[in-house]
């Protein structure tokens, strides 16, 4: 059971990596003066975020946990 949820975490660390760098994309294509501050900080909240689950999908799938 533990690994298949750190598989599912592992997917979702890899899904929002690609989450976060198609964000970034949009920001530089479409960013302008009314783009949120904070938009920033979600992309670096958001990686963090992704590796978070990676370590923990990875930890759980060899029972490091």
């Amino acid at each position: 059971m533990e690994s298949i949820f750190g598989v599912l975490f592992v997917l979702i660390g890899i899904w929002q990596f690609f989450i976060s760098i198609k964000y970034l994309n949009v920001l530089k294509t479409v960013g302008n003066k009314t783009t949120s501050g904070f938009s920033p900080l979600a992309i670096y909240f958001s990686l963090f975020i992704g590796v978070a689950f990676l370590i923990i999908g990875i930890s759980a799938v060899f029972h490091l946990i």
